[in-house]
């Protein structure tokens, strides 16, 4: 019977072991962390869609009808301002420019020979040369340099159409479009060429009314077609549109410069500040398989705390921050880690308590 003594006494210490290392693992799979809910402003984030437009676009024409001599640019080339890029025949209003300038050389010389002879009228002495000589001299004068005047006026418009027989860039760009080829006879106002300044390219949102009055103090990033990486924009500008269709048209350009060319598609994230409210972090939230959401609350009750299950209404999240438009209040203390596999008033330890 004593021989018994030790083995009894072994096995109850081997049964106390086992039920405080039960005890203690059990509390180790209730403990949980809390966060206590509060009040915070609202981001609401509205994704929008948009494209890349070039405010800058010009449709290059002639002002002279003509046919197309030369043509120095294809599709797809950068130019620079003042680059020459299509020119007209020139070949008739050449010979005008150089009729032109012959008239006026012949005027000059003529208006020279009258200063001339007015100069020598002026010198003679009044008993030599008589009045009336020298006011014919002197209005001989004043005709040559009326018609020196209207000679400079010929070579000038002559200047004027040669120049518009060449189509220069206005700004610095691209040619996107090319609608003439050497040969081509062209009409004033035909478009010939399209040139497309990319330094200026803008993104183009339509942005629900409802955001107008929120703008202020918004952020808005962008991302462009076909990549997964979000870049900061500034605001350039809010155009109203048709009234009907309830929108704005927001026009932004990203921060740094970015690869892109008209017509792209871009999407958009605008945050504006709403209300404020309860927000709880993501890891917090506990999605059913009917689509409900629920998060698991610990109250105290003495010194035990109990978790319980609370359907909520969650609205945008933010940087980890979910909003909940229903279920909750300031001051609610969620469980954010170890909801996994609660019950319904299980007793729970808080590791920040």
């Amino acid at each position: 019977m004593l021989s018994l003594l030790p083995s009894l006494t072994r096995l109850g210490a081997s049964a106390v072991l086992t039920l405080s290392m039960g005890a203690m693992a059990v509390a180790q799979e209730n403990r949980v962390e809390t966060q206590v809910v509060a009040d915070s402003p609202r981001i609401e984030v509205l994704p929008l869609t948009g494209s890349v437009s070039a405010p800058r676009t010009s449709l290059l024409s002639s002002t002279e009808a003509g046919q197309v001599s030369e043509l120095t640019v294809e599709m797809g080339d950068t130019v620079t301002q003042g680059q020459p890029l299509l020119s007209l025949d020139t070949r008739d209003i050449s010979l005008e420019s150089q009729r032109a300038r012959a008239d006026l050389s012949q005027a000059e010389a003529e208006r020279d020979e009258a200063q001339r002879l007015v100069r020598e009228a002026n010198q003679l002495s009044a008993q030599n040369f008589a009045a009336s000589e020298r006011r014919q001299r002197e209005s001989a004068l004043a005709a040559a340099q009326a018609t020196l005047e209207a000679r400079r006026a010929d070579y000038e418009l002559a200047q004027l159409q040669l120049e518009r027989h060449q189509i220069r860039a206005p700004f610095d760009g691209m040619v996107t479009h090319r609608e003439s080829n050497v040969g081509e006879w062209v009409n004033p106002g035909d478009t010939l060429l399209t040139l497309v300044d990319l330094a200026s390219l803008r993104l183009d949102f339509s942005v629900p009314l409802s955001a107008y009055q929120r703008f202020e103090g918004s952020q808005l990033e962008v991302r462009l077609e076909g990549s997964d990486r979000w870049h900061p924009a500034r605001t350039l500008a809010r155009i109203p549109l048709d009234a009907s269709s309830r929108q704005f048209l927001l026009r932004a350009a990203p921060e740094t410069p970015l690869e892109m060319l008209p017509g792209m598609a871009v999407e958009g994230r605008l945050q504006l500040n709403g209300e404020s409210g309860p927000s709880v972090p993501r890891d917090a939230l506990v999605r059913r398989p009917d689509g409900s959401v629920s998060v698991w609350l610990a109250r105290q009750s003495d010194d035990t705390w109990q978790a319980f299950e609370q359907r909520v209404e969650i609205g945008d999240s933010y940087q980890g921050k979910v909003a909940v438009n229903v279920g909750l209040s300031a001051g609610d203390r969620v469980i954010v880690v170890g909801n996994e596999r609660l019950e319904e008033g299980q007793t729970v330890s808080l590791s920040d308590d």
